[in-house]
């Protein structure tokens, strides 16, 4: 006889969703206090804010609060699978109920790919959106960037429980020694600094004569390396190099572990400079853009003759780091470039960052490893064990590394056929599910950084939309629900 799990604590589970979706009310308002800034219709967004706020109340007040409450890792898959699924959900509200997006599958869509940072938009009129409206999705971004779990940790006292299995489900690839006890305080720290790099930003680009509100914007939606703009052109409506420029290095920021942030709260700068994910993380930026840039320059066109390397540094970064601004479309550079950028999207910015994708961390302890093998071949006795950061990985830990990478590109290839069938051309089907997954935003095609996904099919919508957020909560946490042997006591 089967039994089914029934000692989850589901009270634990209940309480962190509603406590998130206070949260999320909470942001809302802020949104409609902008829309009321600028004298627009602030009882729309307001009551999205209230149905969140009493959805969050009549969720998290019948589980009451537990005192330093015992949960496992299922509670934590369940807990942060959940609290994305439900920030997308009342997410869409604004856009209904404003009537920006009427298609509830389209604010739907609009909604996941912001609080997953991806960046996919259906919108084709953005210059002409409401602030609020426009506010909020680049806060949907910015509180989905770090993590709304993470957000929640620094306030767990609140909540309760051990946040550490809560940090594990909702973190991905490696943590650096020493990084996961006093994870309440942790998340505290890298929210400060979070904070610093948006007003930092925000500084920044309102010098670069952006607006104010234009520059707040972009600050939130850069260093979440979100991607959503205030412009239907995105950043090339500016046309300014000091803009680029800035945003390139905050993009850079944003895709960086913010664990190497946190050890430079404590002081231990050896130990950031000397990261090896983040060496060949940047080592990969600067050589993918000075080949983009120099391809650019013997093979140009209208778009690019002018600027290639700056065009080629922007779009490289801007897609590597899977924030999706646009300077230029390199869609219609060729599509050999079309591969290249594919490459970009899968590998993506660092683990424990604000960017999506497979991670530079497990790329670069697969190549290891795969060069370990043939070496092994050679010298069959010989113990060849892969090392990052000058010490050897356990051979779980390279097991899991290879475990999850391989259902990674499983995903894609079978998001790819779902897509196709469901009616999105070959070529296109096959970008969105890479950018989708790896919450990149712009894809190939007919979807590329110069258009949106308005035509791709309704359930197509819904799909790409399980597919940002199956990549923001990492594969394992999300797809590991479907497993019946998960919920076996």
């Amino acid at each position: 006889m089967v039994m089914w799990n029934s000692d989850l604590n589901w009270r634990f589970i209940f309480r962190v969703c509603g406590f998130g979706l206070i949260i999320e009310s909470l942001f809302i308002f802020i949104s409609a206090g902008v829309a009321a800034w600028f004298d627009e219709s602030t009882l729309p967004i307001i009551s999205a804010g209230l149905v969140s706020l009493a959805a969050g109340l009549l969720i998290a007040i019948p589980a009451g609060y537990q005192k330093n409450a015992v949960i496992g890792k299922r509670e934590s898959f369940i807990t942060v699978t959940f609290v994305w699924i439900l920030f997308a959900t009342f997410g869409a509200l604004p856009f209904i109920f404003s009537g920006t997006i009427t298609f509830f599958p389209d604010a739907f869509f609009e909604s996941s790919s912001g609080i997953t940072t991806t960046g996919a938009t259906i919108i084709t009129n953005i210059d002409s959106m409401p602030k609020g409206i426009l506010f909020w999705r680049s806060l949907m971004q910015w509180l989905g960037g770090l993590g709304i779990v993470v957000f929640s940790l620094a306030v767990f006292p609140l909540i309760g429980g051990e946040a550490a299995h809560l940090f594990d489900a909702e973190s991905s690839g490696l943590t650096h020694d020493k990084f996961r006890p006093r994870v309440t305080q942790m998340a505290k720290r890298l929210w400060i600094f979070y904070l610093i790099l948006t007003g930092s930003l925000t500084a920044l680009l309102f010098a670069g004569n952006m607006s104010l509100f234009d520059a707040i914007c972009h600050a939130l939606t850069t260093i979440s390396t979100g991607g959503f703009s205030t412009h239907q052109q995105s950043i090339s409506f500016y046309n300014s190099i000091f803009i680029e420029s800035v945003i390139i290095v905050f993009m850079t920021l944003g895709a960086v572990n913010f664990s190497l942030y946190y050890f430079l709260f404590k002081g231990r700068f050896k130990t950031f400079f000397k990261d090896e994910e983040l060496r060949w993380f940047l080592g990969i930026i600067i050589s993918g853009g000075l080949l983009v840039g120099v391809s650019l320059y013997f093979n140009q066109n209208a778009e690019t003759n002018l600027n290639p390397f700056r065009n080629a540094f922007f779009q490289v970064i801007s897609t590597f780091t899977t924030s999706g601004f646009s300077t230029g479309n390199f869609v219609q550079w060729g599509q050999v470039y079309w591969i290249i950028f594919i490459f970009f999207m899968v590998i993506c910015g660092c683990a424990g960052s604000t960017s999506g994708g497979l991670k530079t961390v497990r790329a670069v302890v697969m190549a290891k490893n795969t060069f370990g093998q043939f070496r092994q071949l050679i010298h069959p006795r010989a113990i060849i064990p892969v090392r990052l950061n000058g010490k050897a990985l356990s051979f779980e830990t390279v097991q899991r590394l290879m475990a999850f990478s391989f259902l990674y590109i499983v995903v894609i290839f079978v998001s790819w056929l779902i897509l196709t069938i469901s009616g999105m051309p070959l070529v296109e089907a096959l970008g969105a599910a890479v950018s989708c997954l790896g919450n990149v935003g712009p894809a190939i095609g007919t979807h590329g950084p110069s258009s949106t996904f308005v035509t791709a099919p309704t359930f197509a919508k819904w799909y790409l939309s399980f597919l940002m957020i199956v990549g923001r909560v990492e594969i394992f946490t999300a797809l590991i629900l479907f497993s019946p042997t998960f919920w076996k006591k």
